[in-house]
Protein backbone atom coordinates (compact mmCIF):
# COMPACT_ATOMS: atom_id res chain seq x y z
CA UNK A 1 0.00 0.00 0.00
CA UNK A 2 1.74 3.24 -0.73
CA UNK A 3 1.97 5.89 1.73
CA UNK A 4 1.26 9.87 0.31
CA UNK A 5 4.29 11.98 -0.56
CA UNK A 6 4.04 14.26 2.56
CA UNK A 7 6.80 16.81 2.80
CA UNK A 8 8.95 15.01 5.40
CA UNK A 9 9.53 19.24 6.77
CA UNK A 10 6.35 18.79 8.21
CA UNK A 11 6.97 15.67 10.58
CA UNK A 12 8.31 16.17 14.42
CA UNK A 13 11.87 15.58 14.66
CA UNK A 14 12.70 12.84 17.07
CA UNK A 15 12.18 13.60 20.68
CA UNK A 16 10.05 16.62 22.69
CA UNK A 17 9.10 19.83 20.47
CA UNK A 18 8.47 22.30 23.15
CA UNK A 19 6.80 21.26 26.96
CA UNK A 20 3.94 21.65 28.16
CA UNK A 21 4.32 24.71 29.91
CA UNK A 22 1.84 27.32 28.60
CA UNK A 23 2.89 29.34 24.88
CA UNK A 24 4.14 32.25 24.96
CA UNK A 25 4.44 33.89 21.66
CA UNK A 26 7.84 35.42 20.38
CA UNK A 27 9.72 36.45 17.34
CA UNK A 28 10.22 33.63 16.77
CA UNK A 29 6.77 31.53 17.39
CA UNK A 30 4.43 34.94 17.16
CA UNK A 31 0.70 33.97 17.92
CA UNK A 32 -1.00 34.56 13.95
CA UNK A 33 -3.78 33.62 11.89
CA UNK A 34 -1.76 30.07 11.14
CA UNK A 35 -1.64 29.24 14.96
CA UNK A 36 -5.06 30.79 15.35
CA UNK A 37 -6.29 28.67 12.61
CA UNK A 38 -4.42 25.42 13.85
CA UNK A 39 -6.34 25.69 17.16
CA UNK A 40 -9.84 25.38 14.98
CA UNK A 41 -8.33 22.74 12.93
CA UNK A 42 -7.25 20.26 15.67
CA UNK A 43 -10.15 21.17 17.90
CA UNK A 44 -12.61 20.91 15.77
CA UNK A 45 -13.53 21.44 11.37
CA UNK A 46 -11.63 24.56 10.60
CA UNK A 47 -12.68 28.16 11.51
CA UNK A 48 -13.78 31.21 9.83
CA UNK A 49 -11.89 34.04 8.52
CA UNK A 50 -14.28 36.22 11.44
CA UNK A 51 -13.09 33.29 13.91
CA UNK A 52 -9.65 33.71 13.24
CA UNK A 53 -10.09 37.62 13.20
CA UNK A 54 -11.35 37.22 16.74
CA UNK A 55 -9.10 34.59 17.82
CA UNK A 56 -5.86 37.19 16.92
CA UNK A 57 -7.30 39.63 19.94
CA UNK A 58 -7.43 36.77 22.46
CA UNK A 59 -4.35 35.63 24.01
CA UNK A 60 -3.82 31.36 23.18
CA UNK A 61 -4.79 31.08 26.50
CA UNK A 62 -7.81 32.90 26.42
CA UNK A 63 -8.83 30.90 23.30
CA UNK A 64 -8.46 27.41 24.16
CA UNK A 65 -10.66 28.61 27.48
CA UNK A 66 -12.95 30.00 25.72
CA UNK A 67 -13.43 27.53 23.09
CA UNK A 68 -13.26 24.42 25.31
CA UNK A 69 -15.66 26.33 28.13
CA UNK A 70 -18.54 26.75 25.87
CA UNK A 71 -18.10 23.61 24.25
CA UNK A 72 -18.42 21.86 27.49
CA UNK A 73 -21.52 23.91 28.33
CA UNK A 74 -23.24 23.29 25.18
CA UNK A 75 -24.39 19.72 26.94
CA UNK A 76 -26.87 17.18 24.99
CA UNK A 77 -28.46 18.49 21.56
CA UNK A 78 -31.99 17.99 21.71
CA UNK A 79 -33.72 14.68 21.97
CA UNK A 80 -35.66 14.13 18.71
CA UNK A 81 -39.08 13.15 19.27
CA UNK A 82 -38.40 9.58 18.07
CA UNK A 83 -35.12 9.25 21.43
CA UNK A 84 -37.77 6.92 23.02
CA UNK A 85 -39.24 4.72 20.73
CA UNK A 86 -39.42 1.61 21.06
CA UNK A 87 -39.77 -1.36 18.40
CA UNK A 88 -44.18 -1.07 18.80
CA UNK A 89 -43.76 1.89 18.00
CA UNK A 90 -41.78 1.25 14.32
CA UNK A 91 -44.06 -1.12 13.63
CA UNK A 92 -46.52 0.94 11.70
CA UNK A 93 -43.94 2.84 9.73
CA UNK A 94 -41.07 0.41 9.17
CA UNK A 95 -39.07 2.78 6.65
CA UNK A 96 -38.58 5.67 9.71
CA UNK A 97 -36.20 3.08 11.42
CA UNK A 98 -33.75 4.86 8.33
CA UNK A 99 -35.17 7.77 8.03
CA UNK A 100 -34.44 8.58 11.78
CA UNK A 101 -31.12 7.29 11.84
CA UNK A 102 -29.92 9.51 8.56
CA UNK A 103 -31.43 12.49 10.16
CA UNK A 104 -29.39 11.71 13.58
CA UNK A 105 -26.29 11.97 11.08
CA UNK A 106 -26.88 15.08 9.59
CA UNK A 107 -27.50 16.69 12.44
CA UNK A 108 -24.06 15.90 13.47
CA UNK A 109 -22.55 16.63 10.59
CA UNK A 110 -24.56 19.46 10.54
CA UNK A 111 -23.42 20.09 14.57
CA UNK A 112 -19.42 19.57 12.85
CA UNK A 113 -19.91 22.55 10.73
CA UNK A 114 -21.68 24.97 12.73
CA UNK A 115 -20.51 24.35 16.53
CA UNK A 116 -17.32 21.72 15.32
CA UNK A 117 -15.48 21.28 18.77
CA UNK A 118 -18.01 19.43 20.68
CA UNK A 119 -18.77 18.04 17.78
CA UNK A 120 -15.17 17.08 17.27
CA UNK A 121 -14.68 15.34 20.76
CA UNK A 122 -18.02 13.39 20.87
CA UNK A 123 -16.78 11.78 17.13
CA UNK A 124 -12.96 11.09 19.13
CA UNK A 125 -15.03 9.49 22.01
CA UNK A 126 -17.19 6.86 19.43
CA UNK A 127 -13.99 6.25 18.20
CA UNK A 128 -13.01 5.04 21.88
CA UNK A 129 -16.19 4.18 23.00
CA UNK A 130 -17.33 2.19 19.78
CA UNK A 131 -20.12 0.55 19.14
CA UNK A 132 -22.38 0.38 15.87
CA UNK A 133 -25.82 0.69 14.30
CA UNK A 134 -25.79 -1.54 11.99
CA UNK A 135 -25.05 -4.32 15.15
CA UNK A 136 -26.80 -2.32 17.96
CA UNK A 137 -30.16 -1.47 15.42
CA UNK A 138 -32.26 0.25 18.06
CA UNK A 139 -32.40 3.86 17.37
CA UNK A 140 -33.56 4.89 20.95
CA UNK A 141 -30.10 3.45 22.10
CA UNK A 142 -28.24 4.97 19.16
CA UNK A 143 -29.83 8.29 20.85
CA UNK A 144 -28.81 7.32 24.62
CA UNK A 145 -25.38 6.32 23.01
CA UNK A 146 -25.18 10.05 20.90
CA UNK A 147 -26.47 11.85 23.77
CA UNK A 148 -23.78 10.34 26.13
CA UNK A 149 -21.28 11.13 24.14
CA UNK A 150 -21.80 14.22 23.87
CA UNK A 151 -22.53 14.83 27.61
CA UNK A 152 -19.24 13.38 28.89
CA UNK A 153 -17.25 14.63 25.83
CA UNK A 154 -15.33 17.27 28.40
CA UNK A 155 -16.25 15.27 32.04
CA UNK A 156 -15.09 12.97 34.52
CA UNK A 157 -13.42 10.07 32.62
CA UNK A 158 -14.07 7.63 35.63
CA UNK A 159 -17.51 8.85 35.21
CA UNK A 160 -17.91 8.06 31.73
CA UNK A 161 -16.51 4.55 31.20
CA UNK A 162 -18.87 4.07 33.94
CA UNK A 163 -22.06 5.12 32.15
CA UNK A 164 -21.07 3.73 28.56
CA UNK A 165 -20.59 0.47 30.07
CA UNK A 166 -24.16 0.43 31.39
CA UNK A 167 -25.33 2.41 28.24
CA UNK A 168 -28.01 -0.10 26.21
CA UNK A 169 -25.98 0.51 22.72
CA UNK A 170 -22.75 -0.62 24.53
CA UNK A 171 -24.76 -3.77 26.15
CA UNK A 172 -26.05 -4.38 23.17
CA UNK A 173 -23.09 -4.35 20.81
CA UNK A 174 -20.92 -6.29 23.08
CA UNK A 175 -22.79 -8.88 24.82
CA UNK A 176 -23.63 -6.75 28.08
CA UNK A 177 -27.38 -8.62 27.46
CA UNK A 178 -25.59 -12.37 27.80
CA UNK A 179 -23.52 -11.76 30.80
CA UNK A 180 -25.09 -13.02 33.71
CA UNK A 181 -24.43 -15.10 37.38
CA UNK A 182 -22.94 -18.41 36.47
CA UNK A 183 -22.83 -17.97 32.76
CA UNK A 184 -20.79 -14.85 32.45
CA UNK A 185 -19.77 -12.96 28.97
CA UNK A 186 -16.34 -11.89 29.00
CA UNK A 187 -16.37 -9.53 26.04
CA UNK A 188 -17.52 -6.38 27.76
CA UNK A 189 -14.80 -6.53 30.33
CA UNK A 190 -12.02 -7.38 27.98
CA UNK A 191 -12.65 -4.88 26.00
CA UNK A 192 -13.21 -2.41 28.93
CA UNK A 193 -9.45 -2.82 30.09
CA UNK A 194 -8.06 -3.79 26.96
CA UNK A 195 -9.53 -0.99 24.37
CA UNK A 196 -11.18 1.88 27.02
CA UNK A 197 -9.07 2.13 30.12
CA UNK A 198 -5.52 0.42 30.09
CA UNK A 199 -4.62 -0.85 26.70
CA UNK A 200 -3.79 -3.77 25.43
CA UNK A 201 -2.20 -6.60 27.48
CA UNK A 202 -1.16 -3.54 30.19
CA UNK A 203 -1.88 -4.68 33.67
CA UNK A 204 -4.46 -7.00 33.81
CA UNK A 205 -4.69 -11.25 32.67
CA UNK A 206 -6.97 -13.51 31.44
CA UNK A 207 -8.31 -14.37 34.90
CA UNK A 208 -9.21 -10.73 35.10
CA UNK A 209 -11.31 -10.77 32.65
CA UNK A 210 -12.91 -13.76 33.38
CA UNK A 211 -13.25 -11.97 37.36
CA UNK A 212 -14.54 -8.17 36.07
CA UNK A 213 -17.26 -9.75 33.85
CA UNK A 214 -18.38 -11.79 36.68
CA UNK A 215 -18.83 -8.33 38.29
CA UNK A 216 -20.29 -6.19 35.67
CA UNK A 217 -23.30 -8.69 35.55
CA UNK A 218 -26.92 -7.76 35.86
CA UNK A 219 -27.45 -5.41 33.21
CA UNK A 220 -29.65 -5.71 30.45
CA UNK A 221 -31.01 -4.32 27.40
CA UNK A 222 -34.07 -5.48 24.92
CA UNK A 223 -32.18 -4.61 21.97
CA UNK A 224 -34.99 -6.54 20.10
CA UNK A 225 -38.10 -5.14 21.98
CA UNK A 226 -35.71 -1.71 22.08
CA UNK A 227 -36.70 -0.71 25.72
CA UNK A 228 -34.45 0.75 27.86
CA UNK A 229 -31.92 -0.85 29.93
CA UNK A 230 -32.54 -2.04 33.64
CA UNK A 231 -30.65 -3.33 36.00
CA UNK A 232 -31.82 -7.06 37.17
CA UNK A 233 -30.35 -8.09 40.54
CA UNK A 234 -31.50 -11.82 39.97
CA UNK A 235 -28.53 -12.10 36.57
CA UNK A 236 -25.71 -10.21 39.26
CA UNK A 237 -22.99 -12.64 40.46
CA UNK A 238 -23.16 -11.16 44.09
CA UNK A 239 -20.00 -13.23 45.36
CA UNK A 240 -16.26 -12.65 46.06
CA UNK A 241 -14.42 -12.04 42.79
CA UNK A 242 -10.38 -11.44 42.25
CA UNK A 243 -9.50 -8.92 39.86
CA UNK A 244 -5.87 -7.48 39.73
CA UNK A 245 -4.97 -9.95 42.61
CA UNK A 246 -7.40 -7.81 44.90
CA UNK A 247 -10.90 -9.88 46.67
CA UNK A 248 -14.07 -8.18 47.40
CA UNK A 249 -17.44 -8.68 46.01
CA UNK A 250 -16.94 -5.97 43.20
CA UNK A 251 -20.41 -4.65 41.94
CA UNK A 252 -20.72 -3.05 38.31
CA UNK A 253 -19.35 0.25 39.91
CA UNK A 254 -16.74 -0.35 42.64
CA UNK A 255 -15.54 -2.91 39.64
CA UNK A 256 -14.90 -0.23 37.65
CA UNK A 257 -13.76 1.84 40.47
CA UNK A 258 -10.91 -0.46 41.15
CA UNK A 259 -9.47 0.07 37.42
CA UNK A 260 -8.77 3.55 38.50
CA UNK A 261 -7.40 3.12 41.84
CA UNK A 262 -5.26 -0.39 41.11
CA UNK A 263 -4.03 0.46 37.78
CA UNK A 264 -3.90 4.24 37.80
CA UNK A 265 -0.47 4.47 35.76
CA UNK A 266 -2.11 2.38 32.78
CA UNK A 267 -5.52 4.22 32.65
CA UNK A 268 -3.75 7.96 32.71
CA UNK A 269 -1.44 7.17 29.91
CA UNK A 270 -3.07 5.29 27.96
CA UNK A 271 -6.05 7.54 27.65
CA UNK A 272 -3.67 10.81 26.98
CA UNK A 273 -1.74 8.96 25.16
CA UNK A 274 -4.38 8.57 22.65
CA UNK A 275 -5.53 12.14 22.69
CA UNK A 276 -2.50 13.07 22.18
CA UNK A 277 -2.26 11.19 19.11
CA UNK A 278 -5.80 12.41 17.49
CA UNK A 279 -5.00 15.67 18.35
CA UNK A 280 -1.43 16.62 18.55
CA UNK A 281 0.50 13.84 16.48
CA UNK A 282 0.52 9.98 15.53
CA UNK A 283 4.16 9.43 17.46
CA UNK A 284 3.47 9.75 20.67
CA UNK A 285 6.20 12.12 22.60
CA UNK A 286 6.80 9.91 26.18
CA UNK A 287 7.26 13.01 28.07
CA UNK A 288 4.30 15.21 27.19
CA UNK A 289 2.34 11.94 27.79
CA UNK A 290 3.85 11.82 30.88
CA UNK A 291 3.13 15.51 31.62
CA UNK A 292 -0.52 14.71 30.78
CA UNK A 293 -0.99 11.90 32.89
CA UNK A 294 0.42 13.07 35.70
CA UNK A 295 -2.32 16.16 35.18
CA UNK A 296 -5.06 13.09 34.53
CA UNK A 297 -4.68 11.58 37.68
CA UNK A 298 -4.18 14.49 40.00
CA UNK A 299 -7.04 15.81 38.88
CA UNK A 300 -9.24 12.94 39.86
CA UNK A 301 -10.21 11.65 36.18
CA UNK A 302 -11.34 15.11 34.66
CA UNK A 303 -10.38 15.60 30.97
CA UNK A 304 -10.77 19.22 31.25
CA UNK A 305 -7.47 19.89 32.79
CA UNK A 306 -5.91 17.57 30.56
CA UNK A 307 -7.21 19.49 27.27
CA UNK A 308 -6.31 22.35 28.38
CA UNK A 309 -2.83 21.63 29.50
CA UNK A 310 -2.68 19.83 26.06
CA UNK A 311 -4.32 22.74 24.02
CA UNK A 312 -2.38 25.90 26.24
CA UNK A 313 1.31 24.04 25.62
CA UNK A 314 4.03 24.99 23.78
CA UNK A 315 4.28 21.64 22.21
CA UNK A 316 0.77 22.04 20.76
CA UNK A 317 1.72 25.26 19.09
CA UNK A 318 5.50 24.03 18.03
CA UNK A 319 5.66 24.52 14.21
CA UNK A 320 6.81 20.68 13.86
CA UNK A 321 3.23 19.93 14.66
CA UNK A 322 1.25 22.00 12.51
CA UNK A 323 0.18 20.54 9.38
CA UNK A 324 1.13 17.24 10.48
CA UNK A 325 -1.32 15.10 10.92
CA UNK A 326 -3.49 13.13 8.05
CA UNK A 327 -7.18 14.62 7.48
CA UNK A 328 -9.49 12.03 8.35
CA UNK A 329 -12.25 12.00 5.46
CA UNK A 330 -14.70 13.84 7.88
CA UNK A 331 -11.61 16.15 8.16
CA UNK A 332 -10.65 16.96 4.36
CA UNK A 333 -14.64 17.75 3.72
CA UNK A 334 -16.35 19.74 6.42
CA UNK A 335 -13.14 22.57 6.75
CA UNK A 336 -13.75 23.27 3.09
CA UNK A 337 -17.20 24.74 3.90
CA UNK A 338 -16.54 25.99 6.92
CA UNK A 339 -14.16 28.23 5.96
CA UNK A 340 -16.41 29.27 2.99
CA UNK A 341 -19.01 30.55 5.36
CA UNK A 342 -21.70 27.83 5.43
CA UNK A 343 -22.00 27.75 8.98
CA UNK A 344 -24.16 31.01 8.93
CA UNK A 345 -26.31 29.57 6.29
CA UNK A 346 -29.57 29.05 7.22
CA UNK A 347 -29.64 25.94 6.00
CA UNK A 348 -27.26 23.47 4.48
CA UNK A 349 -29.47 21.33 2.17
CA UNK A 350 -30.16 17.52 3.46
CA UNK A 351 -28.55 16.82 -0.55
CA UNK A 352 -25.79 17.92 0.63
CA UNK A 353 -25.23 16.42 3.90
CA UNK A 354 -26.48 12.84 2.03
CA UNK A 355 -23.48 13.59 -0.25
CA UNK A 356 -21.05 14.21 2.54
CA UNK A 357 -22.22 11.22 4.51
CA UNK A 358 -21.54 9.04 1.39
CA UNK A 359 -18.51 10.10 0.46
CA UNK A 360 -17.21 9.65 3.84
CA UNK A 361 -18.34 6.09 4.26
CA UNK A 362 -16.39 5.51 0.40
CA UNK A 363 -13.48 6.71 2.20
CA UNK A 364 -13.83 4.62 5.13
CA UNK A 365 -15.47 6.74 7.83
CA UNK A 366 -18.87 5.54 7.80
CA UNK A 367 -20.44 8.17 10.71
CA UNK A 368 -21.99 5.41 13.62
CA UNK A 369 -20.56 2.58 12.19
CA UNK A 370 -16.76 1.81 12.76
CA UNK A 371 -15.31 -0.93 11.40
CA UNK A 372 -15.08 -2.86 14.50
CA UNK A 373 -14.65 -2.06 18.28
CA UNK A 374 -11.18 -0.90 18.12
CA UNK A 375 -12.65 1.71 15.81
CA UNK A 376 -11.02 3.76 12.37
CA UNK A 377 -7.47 3.52 12.79
CA UNK A 378 -6.87 6.09 11.06
CA UNK A 379 -3.89 8.05 10.00
CA UNK A 380 -2.23 6.42 7.13
CA UNK A 381 -4.63 4.11 7.02
CA UNK A 382 -7.12 6.63 5.49
CA UNK A 383 -5.11 6.79 2.39
CA UNK A 384 -4.25 4.00 -0.23
CA UNK A 385 -4.17 3.22 -3.77
CA UNK A 386 -8.02 2.67 -3.88
CA UNK A 387 -9.29 5.92 -1.54
CA UNK A 388 -6.29 8.61 -2.85
CA UNK A 389 -8.10 8.98 -6.19
CA UNK A 390 -11.75 8.96 -4.68
CA UNK A 391 -10.78 11.25 -2.06
CA UNK A 392 -9.52 14.12 -4.88
CA UNK A 393 -12.90 13.62 -6.55
CA UNK A 394 -15.10 14.07 -3.29
CA UNK A 395 -13.30 16.98 -1.81
CA UNK A 396 -13.78 18.75 -5.28
CA UNK A 397 -17.08 18.11 -5.02
CA UNK A 398 -17.43 19.69 -2.14
CA UNK A 399 -16.44 22.48 -3.46
CA UNK A 400 -18.12 22.60 -6.26
CA UNK A 401 -21.01 22.37 -4.47
CA UNK A 402 -20.07 26.08 -3.17
CA UNK A 403 -20.81 27.37 -6.80
CA UNK A 404 -24.87 25.97 -6.51
CA UNK A 405 -24.91 28.75 -3.72
CA UNK A 406 -25.31 33.03 -4.28
CA UNK A 407 -24.15 33.44 -0.85
CA UNK A 408 -21.40 31.12 -0.38
CA UNK A 409 -19.89 32.22 -3.68
CA UNK A 410 -20.12 36.08 -2.45
CA UNK A 411 -18.63 34.97 1.12
CA UNK A 412 -15.72 33.28 -1.08
CA UNK A 413 -14.96 36.67 -2.75
CA UNK A 414 -15.50 38.95 0.37
CA UNK A 415 -12.94 36.39 2.26
CA UNK A 416 -10.15 37.06 -0.85
CA UNK A 417 -10.92 40.80 -0.83
CA UNK A 418 -10.00 40.59 2.93
CA UNK A 419 -7.30 38.15 2.89
CA UNK A 420 -5.78 40.80 0.30
CA UNK A 421 -6.66 44.17 1.24
CA UNK A 422 -8.41 43.92 -1.99
CA UNK A 423 -5.73 42.89 -4.43
CA UNK A 424 -5.59 42.54 -8.40
CA UNK A 425 -2.59 40.75 -8.69
CA UNK A 426 -3.37 37.31 -8.93
CA UNK A 427 -0.45 35.73 -7.43
CA UNK A 428 -0.99 38.06 -4.06
CA UNK A 429 -4.57 36.45 -4.32
CA UNK A 430 -3.79 32.87 -4.66
CA UNK A 431 -1.12 33.03 -2.04
CA UNK A 432 -3.50 34.21 0.66
CA UNK A 433 -6.20 31.40 -0.48
CA UNK A 434 -3.48 28.74 0.15
CA UNK A 435 -2.52 30.12 3.31
CA UNK A 436 -5.71 30.23 4.64
CA UNK A 437 -7.17 26.80 2.93
CA UNK A 438 -4.29 24.89 3.72
CA UNK A 439 -2.34 26.79 6.55
CA UNK A 440 0.50 26.08 4.95
CA UNK A 441 3.79 27.36 2.32
CA UNK A 442 3.01 25.12 -0.60
CA UNK A 443 7.06 24.80 -2.93
CA UNK A 444 7.29 27.33 -5.56
CA UNK A 445 6.24 24.41 -8.42
CA UNK A 446 2.73 23.49 -6.81
CA UNK A 447 2.52 27.66 -5.92
CA UNK A 448 2.86 28.43 -9.32
CA UNK A 449 0.42 25.61 -10.33
CA UNK A 450 -2.08 27.13 -7.84
CA UNK A 451 -1.56 30.58 -9.82
CA UNK A 452 -2.41 28.90 -13.04
CA UNK A 453 -5.03 27.14 -11.83
CA UNK A 454 -6.73 30.83 -10.41
CA UNK A 455 -6.05 32.48 -13.67
CA UNK A 456 -7.24 30.01 -15.76
CA UNK A 457 -10.41 31.01 -17.68
CA UNK A 458 -9.23 34.94 -17.99
CA UNK A 459 -7.15 36.12 -20.78
CA UNK A 460 -3.59 36.99 -19.60
CA UNK A 461 -3.90 40.66 -20.76
CA UNK A 462 -6.28 41.53 -18.40
CA UNK A 463 -4.16 40.26 -15.52
CA UNK A 464 -1.05 42.62 -17.54
CA UNK A 465 -3.06 45.64 -17.75
CA UNK A 466 -3.95 45.60 -14.28
CA UNK A 467 -8.14 45.92 -15.33
CA UNK A 468 -8.95 42.10 -13.70
CA UNK A 469 -10.07 42.62 -10.42
CA UNK A 470 -11.99 40.61 -7.32
CA UNK A 471 -15.11 42.24 -8.52
CA UNK A 472 -15.29 40.49 -11.54
CA UNK A 473 -18.43 38.22 -11.81
CA UNK A 474 -16.39 34.87 -12.39
CA UNK A 475 -14.26 35.66 -9.26
CA UNK A 476 -15.52 33.45 -6.73
CA UNK A 477 -15.85 30.63 -9.93
CA UNK A 478 -11.83 30.75 -9.85
CA UNK A 479 -11.22 30.68 -6.47
CA UNK A 480 -13.43 27.11 -6.70
CA UNK A 481 -11.18 26.46 -9.57
CA UNK A 482 -7.89 26.86 -6.91
CA UNK A 483 -9.78 24.92 -4.67
CA UNK A 484 -10.51 22.08 -7.19
CA UNK A 485 -6.63 21.97 -7.73
CA UNK A 486 -5.33 22.44 -3.77
CA UNK A 487 -7.62 19.51 -2.63
CA UNK A 488 -5.44 16.82 -5.01
CA UNK A 489 -1.92 18.35 -3.28
CA UNK A 490 -0.15 16.36 -0.96
CA UNK A 491 -0.19 18.95 1.51
CA UNK A 492 -4.10 19.70 1.72
CA UNK A 493 -4.34 16.10 3.08
CA UNK A 494 -2.76 17.32 6.38
CA UNK A 495 -4.14 19.18 9.39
Amino acid sequence: MPELDIPMANFPIAGSTGTLDPYIPSAAKPWNARRVAHVYRRLGFGASLEQIEQGLQMTPSELIDSLLDTAADLGAPDPPFWAGYTSADYNADPNSVFTHRDNLRRQWLNNMLREGIQSKMALFWHNHFVTSINVVGCNAYLWDYFELLHTNAFGNFKVFAREMGKNPAMLAYLNGNQNVAGNPNENYARELMELFTMGESNGYTQADIVEMARALTGWQANMYACTPAYFDPTKHDNTPKTIFGLSSNYSFTTAHNLIFTAKAEQVSHFITGKIYKKFVYQSIDPAIVDGLAQVFKSSNWELMPVLKTLFKSEHFFDDRIMAAQIKSPLESMIPIWKMAGADKLPQVPDTWWNAVGYWSYQLGQDLMNPPNVAGWPGYHAWINESTLTARWNYTASVSYLLSQDDTLKENLRTIAQSLTNDSNDPAVVTTALVDYFMGQNLDPVHLQGAILNFKAGVPENYYQDGSWNLYWNDAPLQIINLLYYLVRLPEFQLT
